[in-house]
């Protein structure tokens, strides 16, 4: 066999690479590792030395092999009762309280953490309680995971141990398929997120020296998600090291302010993989999560203010997941329709910025922070500040149609 007859389909998959890992994770001789493009996304290089062949790293891509789409027992809204969850969480806390009884039982929780000074997002194993707070709260840049993660999760499922593994809809379906049969036992628990896209890693490392520099100091911890200005109108959040004393402090301002949101929310810095995501709705998830954004039009008598979860329990053992933690929130019924009119992106890919390409050039070409800054603004377009208006003119006019009926 020649190394054209044995090259892994992944390595030619280009933009509808996701970068979950999966492939390197399940290759049996280690032969295939995970490199960044000049934007920081991860691909699959294959040592072709060490390919037999084997088919097993294709066998697991999402990419290529397109998943059934997801079913859902149920919708609701639900909070965390704990106030100090809920202040730690970026919603309603309820991704804190399943991996708490995970751990509670023995068990594992994968999930993504800021390392090297949060310049890196990578997903981490946690075994206790005091390590959660690494992988809580919105991140948004792309995780990597690698495959220690994925065979710890493999070990733990094996030991007769709970495992929850939670990420984005790609990177559940790339740990499902890693897994197998394994995936199917009631002790593993997927759980994904609804997924806007995912930020260059390369653009989200200088950002963070960038806004070091310019405090001066380094940054050593981030909150994209701060409810200190409100759930609806949260803040990102650094935390910085006074070098004289060694105590923190913080920088912030509202998500719409900070450059590097902006970017992201103008879906400009996206992985290409994400304008047309293989596993958008079919991740295979038995919970899927994220901010029930509408909420407060819908349920003006909820307490909203830190934040509320959407819960979509997809299988049978996702209901049975949630319901073992329901008791410690307030909750109630939704509907599918009803998460994705605030959460469109939950099934559908996002439409990139009108320049997407120009700016991830300008990034790859190793432009400075304040040389991008000036060149790009991400202003809203006339047309996006009228159609928000009018929005928010429909939204005023449904509560009002609402209480007069």
């Amino acid at each position: 066999m020649n190394d054209s007859e044995k090259s892994p389909r992944v390595v030619s998959l280009g933009d509808r690479c996701c970068g979950c890992g999966a492939c390197a994770a399940r290759c049996p001789k280690s032969s295939i590792s995970m490199e960044p493009d000049d934007c920081g996304f991860l691909h699959p290089t294959v040592d072709a030395s060490g390919c037999v062949g084997c088919g097993a790293c294709d066998a697991v891509c999402p990419a290529l092999n397109a998943p059934g789409e997801d079913g859902c027992e149920f919708a609701l809204w639900a909070k965390a009762h704990d106030v100090g969850l809920l202040d730690r969480s970026s919603s309603g806390g309820v991704f804190g309280l399943l991996a708490g009884d995970a751990l509670s039982r023995g068990g594992v929780v994968a999930g993504a953490a800021w390392t090297d000074g949060c310049r890196e997002l990578r997903h981490v194993l946690v075994e206790d309680r005091p390590a959660l707070g690494a992988v809580m709260r919105s991140k948004y840049v792309q995780s990597a995971v690698g495959r220690g993660v994925f065979e710890g999760v493999r070990t733990a499922l094996r030991e007769g141990r709970p495992a929850l593994f939670a990420g984005t809809a790609c990177q559940v379906a790339g740990m499902r398929s890693y897994l197998g049969k394994l995936a199917d036992s009631d002790l593993f628990l997927g759980v994904d997120v609804i997924c806007h896209g995912v930020p260059s890693p390369e653009l989200w490392s200088r950002w963070v020296d960038y806004r070091g520099e310019a405090f001066g100091s380094d940054v050593c911890d981030v909150n994209m998600r701060s409810k200190t200005t409100g759930w609806l109108s949260y803040s990102a959040m650094y935390k910085h090291i006074a070098e004289k004393d060694n105590t923190g402090d913080t920088e912030s301002q509202i998500f719409g302010k900070d450059w590097y949101m902006k970017a992201f929310l103008a879906n400009a810095s996206l992985r290409s993989s994400c304008l047309a995501c293989p596993a958008k709705r079919s991740s295979g998830a038995d919970i899927t999560l994220g901010d029930f954004w509408g909420f407060q039009n819908t349920h003006p008598e909820v307490d909203n203010s830190k934040g509320v979860s959407a819960v979509l329990c997809n299988t049978e053992k996702g209901v049975r997941a949630f319901e073992a933690i329901s008791g410690l929130t307030a909750n109630g019924p939704a509907t599918l329709d009803g998460v994705i009119a605030g959460n469109p992106s939950l099934v559908h890919s996002v439409t990139p910025y009108p320049k997407r390409d120009e700016f991830l050039n300008d990034v790859s070409a190793g432009l400075s922070i304040p040389d991008l800054m000036d060149k790009w603004d991400f202003r809203p377009t006339l047309w996006q500040r009228v159609r928000g208006k009018l929005g928010g003119i429909k939204r005023r006019l449904k509560r009002l149609v609402g209480r007069r009926a």
